[in-house]
């Protein structure tokens, strides 16, 4: 893939749609080398994009940047426009929202973003709270819209790189019992039960899955496993089994 061409595909007008186009170099990403001048002309074509889908994009290139190491760089990306350039104000206001939906979802962020980011805060600070990102001369972009594209291709990454389970692990998988799903109902809700086979069996989980397993359900996985609350329930079973014929005994004697 040529420079020319991979950044032209994604802007120029063709029969192809250029949101699949932008899509599919993010999926074969991960088999197919993408330079610094590549990932570079295409952020700048998007701040330049009249499609809000497409613009929605940037977070994922910038997730990109991550993973193949590239450093960006304010000369290379904004140093080629004067400061009231249109398309410089919108690769201001893209990198500084990316920067924040990185920084809120703890997702790894391209090396030099958060430095762009804290130099622009002064001038785009309201930015850190609005929900929607308006372009000079192009298209209104919902932050929401660039979280998920940032959560997709993250995801992705994830799944792809993820290191080959430990033997420990797997052994868990192959032995889960078949009746764990019935045991999990009387003691987890659905979302609850979700996560916890979802940790069992090393699947991918978002920030606020992960931030709520570790907040509600870790806690309550850590207190079954407590020797001492085994041995609590195990005793109160225990009484449960016995009392039944002791009422029958005591029935027993005061009937006449």
């Amino acid at each position: 893939m040529d420079d020319k061409g991979s950044s032209k595909g994604v802007v120029a007008n063709s029969s192809k749609d250029p949101v699949n186009i932008l899509n599919s170099i993010l999926q074969l990403s991960s088999r197919r080398q993408v330079s610094q001048n590549q990932i570079m002309i295409i952020l700048d074509a998007l701040a330049g994009a009249q499609d809000p889908a497409l613009v929605s994009r940037f977070p994922a290139v910038l997730a990109l940047c991550a993973r193949r190491g590239i450093e960006l760089s304010s000369q290379h990306l904004l140093g080629r426009y004067w400061e009231s350039n249109p398309k410089r104000q919108n690769l201001e206001r893209l990198l500084f929202t990316s920067a924040e939906l990185f920084r809120r979802e703890g997702i790894p962020a391209p090396r030099n973003l958060a430095q762009i980011a804290e130099s622009l805060r002064v001038r785009y600070a309201g930015l850190s709270s609005a929900a929607e990102v308006r372009l000079a001369g192009g298209p209104v972009v919902a932050v929401a819209d660039m979280r998920s594209s940032l959560q997709q291709f993250s995801g992705t990454v994830g799944e792809a790189l993820r290191e080959p389970d430990k033997p420990a692990a797997a052994e868990v998988r192959r032995s889960e019992p078949a009746h764990l799903p019935n045991l999990l109902d009387l003691l987890f809700s659905e979302k609850q039960k979700e996560l916890v086979l979802k940790k069992l069996r090393g699947q991918h989980l978002t920030k606020t899955e992960r931030e709520y397993y570790s907040r509600v359900v870790k806690k309550k996985l850590a207190a079954i496993a407590d020797s001492k609350m085994q041995e609590l329930a195990a005793s109160l079973c225990s009484t449960v089994r016995r009392t039944p014929s002791r009422k029958a005994r005591g029935g027993n004697r005061i009937l006449p």
